[in-house]
């Protein structure tokens, strides 16, 4: 069975689960991580997909050159999660996230050293 890492972005609001998305995916990513990567968002109380799901989903859509191809859980009959594997560059954090994206590369390199 293949390594995997998961986040759970229940109990945050949209804006600040795309923010912990991104912060573990470049985590992952800046580790050297190329296993599988669950993101548990749940399916949404109302049956057709919660924020949380839509709004990941349309991210990753929209930054397929970073993040490419994923699997939406529905495929593996559960809609409350989407899989992916991290390629190899970080995604740029959304606006108003806080950590920048540079102090993390810098960061993880001066941990190799």
């Amino acid at each position: 069975m293949s390594e995997s890492r998961s986040i759970d972005l229940h109990n945050c609001t949209v804006n600040e689960a795309i923010r912990e998305f991104v912060r573990f995916y470049n985590t992952c990513v800046c580790s050297g991580y190329h296993g599988r990567l669950e993101v548990i968002h749940g399916y949404g109380s109302s049956g057709s997909g919660g924020g949380i799901k839509q709004e990941l989903r349309s991210y990753l859509k929209a930054h397929e050159d970073t993040f490419g191809a994923f699997l939406a859980g529905e495929s593996l009959r559960n809609p409350g999660v989407t899989i992916l594997y991290p390629g190899d560059t970080p995604a740029a954090m959304p606006l108003g996230a806080g950590a920048d994206l540079n102090s993390l590369r810098n960061s993880m390199r001066n941990k190799r050293r």
